[in-house]
């Protein structure tokens, strides 16, 4: 997913715009120099992402400050401390590294099934325990109980006639 629009106009129309929430979404790209026109955004997060190139200047923009755009190691220009000129190549990401953010290492892996095993036999155990040694206690409290048939009163019992 890229941060570009087809049309370059697109960016320009959301003018009533007042904030834009766009971190940690895998773009990638230029900050579309559109956004400078948004004049009522007040707030601006695309911090985290795959983006590059310089940040747009001026208007709105000179108020944002480096939170707005963390995690972007292609991005330039102020207010970031990297400055733009002779631009680099962004740093090429380590999918393994990106990885380990999402999915445990074996390690992990390896105390969350000693956590469930373990969890699991004490379970059991207690279970155990409980149907064995208490099992008059564990029928009355959770056993079927049986109801005794209920007799019917007669009708009509004081009236002999």
């Amino acid at each position: 997913m890229t941060l570009m629009v087809e049309s370059h106009h697109a960016w320009g129309n959301l003018t009533n715009l007042e904030s834009l929430g766009l971190s940690q979404n895998k773009l990638a790209g230029e900050i579309p120099q559109q956004l400078v026109l948004l004049t009522f955004l007040e707030f601006l997060n695309v911090s985290n992402n795959h983006l590059t190139g310089p940040i747009p200047h001026g208007k709105q923009f000179n108020t944002f400050d480096n939170n707005s755009y963390k995690g972007n190691s292609g991005l330039c220009g102020d207010p970031l401390s990297r400055k733009c000129g002779k631009l680099e190549a962004p740093p090429p990401s380590n999918s393994e590294q990106d990885n380990d953010l999402v999915f445990p290492s074996k390690v992990d892996w390896i105390f969350i099934c000693t956590g469930y095993v373990s969890g699991i036999v004490v379970g059991v155990v207690i279970g155990h325990t409980i149907t064995t040694r208490f099992h008059e206690w564990f029928i009355e409290n959770f056993g079927r109980k049986q109801h005794k048939p209920r007799r019917e009163k007669r009708r009509g019992h004081g009236n002999r006639s």
